[in-house]
């Protein structure tokens, strides 16, 4: 009986796809392009401030920095400033000062240590004593803190974007200094946003990877001229990536085979975020197999261009919700009660076995709701080589990272998604991809579901970011499994 099932599944999945290849014709094929990460840089070492009352912003802001940077190298760390050794900065190859506190003046013992430093990169505060201690920044004048007015806008490389932060430094810039960047106030004076001097370089706002649609295109071209600073080369074309998303037993096949028939048709490698046994509170669900015809699909998409992605197993139910959380108690804000890596390792084999029994090969891993425990992403990270998604402290992520603190390869999710209600648009995501532009490093990625929205959506995302001079990166060249799946 399921031999006949799959049979009358594979026949109209493949009816399905005859007709479609009647559209073949009108469809824009896009280039591809592969990820390369810089390979020569060093180890990078971020200090920060303490800052006052709440040591805990601080520790999170520079460990958040410090894995952020981790598309320039895996060797990253920080420390608080006072802490740090004379030999720590000097072994570095790079140091990146967060001034997070402008309250205070660095003291002769922090000044001697920051003095130390190969290369040096600032962000913030502390331009004034930097340069009277004779650390940096000899060519730039001013300092004093300002209020950003509103209307602000940046320009970086020909790129014009408005931002909005609290406040700026009000510099000025003599040669042989350069500002990279600048701020355009609304009665067009120009304060320097980013400044290169000689071996340091100045960031006239905080540095941080937590994402603000206000603020996302000016930590692009902060993430541009950081990397050129430290002599990384950048993508010859801008690189975007495409997952589907939640693709489970209650996904539509046709439906699937209409978007992996464009997505071909098209030449566009991408992932494909599978759940091998859905659970859904006070709903019908179940596994993958209960619908042949979705497998049939799965494989074709497998067999032409995509990645299957092991989405969690359930991707349910640590809360009162339709979708939940698999591996976090989302009500409590912590890890589930009954966590541990022998649990987690077990969810990742069984859902790697139904996947695998069903002739799906998951080469990479996916969390639900990107939410688990350090537990679980370091048991994830013995298992699968690269993970795609995004994971605390970092809330924004511009590029992929060559490890993570878990040791994996991580690609960016930073496009959002489409909803069926019309908050969240495709408009929205080649607009935050056109924001993306501004760095040359970095690559846009987003997501569509395939269960709720039509083939014409995904081609409205693949067309769109074509247009604006993109090629797509195909996400096989980092499907490695550390193990079996076990």
């Amino acid at each position: 009986m399921a031999k006949v099932r799959y049979a009358v599944a594979a026949a109209i999945v493949t009816a399905v796809i005859l007709a479609l290849y009647f559209m073949r014709a009108s469809i824009v094929p896009v280039a591809t392009a592969p990820i390369v990460f810089p390979k020569h840089i060093g180890s990078i070492l971020v200090l920060i401030d303490h800052f006052p009352g709440d040591d805990r912003f601080a520790r999170q802001r520079a460990e958040q920095v410090a894995i952020g940077l981790r598309y320039l190298t895996p060797r990253t760390s920080w420390a608080f400033l006072d802490a740090a050794s004379v030999e720590s900065v000097r072994r570095a190859q790079a140091v990146v000062y967060l001034g997070l506190n402008g309250l205070t003046h660095l003291s002769p013992g922090d000044l001697a240590t920051l003095r130390a430093a190969r290369r040096l990169i600032v962000s913030q505060h502390h331009l004034s004593d930097l340069r009277t201690g004779g650390v940096a920044f000899a060519d730039v004048a001013g300092g004093t803190s300002m209020t950003m007015p509103p209307g602000t806008t940046m320009t970086y490389r020909g790129f014009v974007a408005p931002v909005a932060f609290a406040e700026l430094l009000d510099l000025q810039v003599r040669s042989p200094a350069r500002a990279l960047a600048d701020y355009v106030l609304p009665g067009g004076k120009h304060i320097p946003y980013i400044v290169a001097d000689g071996a340091a370089l100045f960031v006239n706002a905080p540095l941080s990877f937590v994402f603000a649609d206000a603020q996302h295109a000016a930590m692009p071209a902060a993430c541009d001229a950081i990397a050129s600073f430290l002599g990384a080369a950048p993508n010859p074309r801008p690189l975007a990536m495409l997952r589907l998303e939640d693709v489970s037993s209650i996904t539509p096949a046709t439906r699937l085979a209409s978007i992996a028939y464009y997505l071909w048709s098209a030449h566009v490698p991408y992932g494909i975020g599978v759940i091998p046994d859905l659970r859904i509170e006070h709903g019908t669900a179940g596994p993958l197999g209960k619908n042949p015809m979705l497998v049939f699909v799965l494989k074709w998409a497998q067999a032409h261009g995509a990645t299957i992605i092991l989405h969690g197993l359930h991707h349910c139910c640590s809360a009162q919700d339709a979708e939940g959380y698999e591996f976090w108690d989302y009500d409590h804000n912590a890890p589930l009660s009954y966590d541990s890596a022998a649990w987690m390792r077990a969810q990742i084999a069984e859902g790697f076995k139904d996947e695998t029994s069903l002739g799906l090969h998951p080469q990479m891993w996916e969390t639900p709701h990107y939410s688990a425990s350090p537990v679980d992403y370091a048991t994830v990270a013995q298992v699968f080589d690269t993970s795609w998604e995004l994971r605390r402290p970092v809330g924004w992520l511009p590029w992929p990272l060559q490890r993570d603190q878990y040791g994996s390869v991580l690609l960016p999710e930073n496009l959002g998604y489409v909803s069926l209600d019309g908050t969240h648009t495709v408009n929205d995501q080649l607009t935050r991809a056109h924001a993306l532009l501004a760095c040359r490093y970095c690559v846009a990625a987003g997501f569509i579901h395939p269960a709720l929205l039509s083939v014409g959506t995904v081609a409205a995302y693949v067309q769109g970011l074509r247009k604006m001079g993109y090629v797509f990166a195909d996400p096989r060249q980092f499907a490695l499994l550390r193990t079996n799946g076990t």
